[in-house]
């Protein structure tokens, strides 16, 4: 049979600096002779994009200060990165989007997409070597090239891709192209599939990964070592809704004690500037940071203009009480660490300093250079509350309030209030209703459109929806600015409102296609289908995978 091969669109990736393996001649990239120079190219393989402005912009953590609040104060503030700003928080089409934007959906596709193919050349490579006799032990790194390359699709299916549901709908959903073979051409017309093809890809590389994953890095949260793999199943067994695997993973990275894993060291003290309190959050010896990224991104210098953490959205995140700290205005542990920052003026909202900018610079006299940021991906908090929220479906609310509780003390390092234990009563008095603070209503109360997204999840009782609700408002305070509020959206279906301007409020419904944000324009018009919407004209059914990229974890041959 003769074999078809699919190659994804990488148009628009090489313009940017950091493609120059791509700019590379085929020939010259297959000549790795090595281990070494295998685990070289691996240390290339992670995408320099970063979601947290599409994910924060599309969500309910962001605000337009040029609308009015509930006392119709407006502001007249400028937008920083342009016209994408309006297009993203409306949920539109970024088609003010550049290349250069590590954070535009243009960067997250390409990046993402050359990471896959740096994980894909490796191992071609290691297959090679494999064939030609060397006897060099080459599972670890293919062990992290199969945990680059699930990990990145991942990243890829929660931005353009609907919500995973029940088998009916995702397999009517888009997925994106999975791809399992090096580039060598560009094709522009790769079936995108569906999403429950996507799914089963990713969770057969992460499989793969999760056999023969290691910790023998130079820098090891750097790289998938092993507590960054098991976050990574836990986070991705959560999403599918597996929540026995999401325990055994989160059990795997967090180890007995779960106190270890968390950020106590730095909640404890004190930090007399921005720069020493961001060093101090994405260092490499904090326990809690499984996974740190590079990435090129301005997302921080946006908020405070047009859009920002502000009126309800801070009220309800990190400008906000919660069940052992009713009676502030927002958790002590800020007040130790000098945490909270705003930006020009406190009524344009505040930030939280956690993922900031280390910038790298080409011309000092010119004063130019490239934004450089070390974002904590996955992490012991994060994955601490992935566990919670599992034992919560499961009922099991002892575990639960052990999981919460120990999130809920490791802030209270350091401060000096008389803050109570957590409880269940706490946990069901709190989130029984909303509030309001200095006027500004608190959404506590989200609608969890489980049992609408997929019949079968179906929330069973009044204190699960309240426990929910909980993990979920401590999950948007812990990943704030981090763009993960909005796949909890999506998860849930979550509906929320944005106001632009003097415009009505927009809502975003349940199962309101928009969910999925458009893929590049750049990349529609070169061929790859469109993530439809409810006023386009009828385009055919999904298009099936074809050729080297795997359903459902079979390569299907031509």
């Amino acid at each position: 049979m003769k074999r078809t091969y699919i190659y994804i669109l990488l148009i628009c990736a090489c313009v940017v600096s950091s493609c120059k393996f791509l700019d590379q001649e085929p020939e010259q990239r297959a000549s790795i002779t090595s281990l070494e120079q295998v685990n070289k190219l691996l240390a290339t393989a992670y995408s320099s994009a970063d979601i947290a402005f599409i994910g924060e912009f599309s969500s309910d953590n962001v605000v337009d200060n040029n609308s009015a609040d509930g006392s119709w104060t407006r502001f007249k503030l400028d937008v920083y990165k342009g016209e994408i700003e309006n297009e993203v928080f409306a949920w539109q089409p970024a088609l003010s989007e550049t290349s250069g934007d590590g954070d535009a959906p243009i960067s997250i596709w390409s990046n993402s997409y050359m990471a896959i193919a740096t994980a894909n050349h490796a191992l071609a490579a290691i297959a090679k070597l494999e064939s030609e006799g060397s006897t060099e032990n080459f599972a670890p790194a293919k062990a992290e090239a199969y945990l680059i390359r699930a990990f990145h699709h991942f990243v890829l299916a929660n931005v353009f891709c609907m919500p995973y549901c029940d088998a009916a709908k995702n397999n009517q959903y888009l997925g994106v192209p999975y791809m399992t073979e090096p580039e060598t051409v560009v094709y522009s017309n790769a079936a995108r599939g569906t999403l429950e093809q996507l799914y089963a890809n990713i969770e057969k590389d992460l499989k793969a990964g999760l056999e023969n994953v290691t910790d023998g890095y130079y820098q090891p949260r750097y790289h998938f070592n092993k507590q960054a793999a098991y976050a990574f199943a836990t986070r991705f067994y959560l999403y599918k809704r597996d929540y026995d695997n999401v325990i055994k993973y989160a059990t795997l990275a967090l180890g007995s004690n779960p106190m270890t894993y968390m950020r106590t060291d730095f909640w404890s003290k004190a930090y007399s500037t921005s720069e020493s309190l961001l060093a101090a959050y994405s260092k490499t010896t904090s326990p809690n940071n499984f996974l740190l990224m590079t990435t090129n991104s301005t997302f921080m210098r946006t908020l405070g203009g047009r859009y920002a953490c502000n009126r309800q959205a801070s009220r309800a995140s990190i400008y906000g009480p919660g069940p052992t700290w009713q009676n502030y205005s927002y958790h002590p542990c800020y007040m130790k660490v000098n945490g909270l920052y705003l930006r020009g003026n406190q009524d344009y909202g505040l930030f939280f300093l956690h993922t900031g900018e280390y910038f790298e610079y080409t011309d000092k006299i010119a004063g130019i250079g490239y934004v450089h940021n070390v974002n904590p991906v996955f992490t012991g908090e994060e994955t601490l509350l992935c566990r919670a929220e599992a034992y919560i479906w499961k009922q099991d609310y002892n575990s639960a309030l052990a999981d919460l509780k120990v999130w809920d003390d490791s802030r209270k390092v350091g401060t000096t209030e008389n803050l109570p234990d957590l409880t269940p009563n706490l946990i069901e008095t709190f989130y029984n209703s909303d509030g309001v603070m200095n006027g500004t209503p608190i959404g506590r109360i989200s609608r969890l459109n489980c049992d609408l997204i997929d019949p079968s999840w179906t929330i069973q009782t009044t204190k699960q929806n309240l426990w929910l609700n909980c993990v979920l408002h401590l999950r948007r305070i812990e990943t704030i600015h981090e763009g993960l509020r909005w796949q909890d959206i999506k998860r849930y279906g979550i509906e929320i409102a944005h106001t632009q301007g003097l415009n009505a409020p927009d809502s975003l419904k349940w199962n309101d296609l928009r969910r999925a944000i458009q893929i590049p324009a750049t990349v529609i018009s070169a061929g790859m289908q469109k993530n439809p919407r409810l006023d386009d004209s009828p385009s055919g059914p999904i298009q099936v995978y074809k050729g080297s990229c795997i359903i459902a974890g079979k390569e299907n041959e031509e």
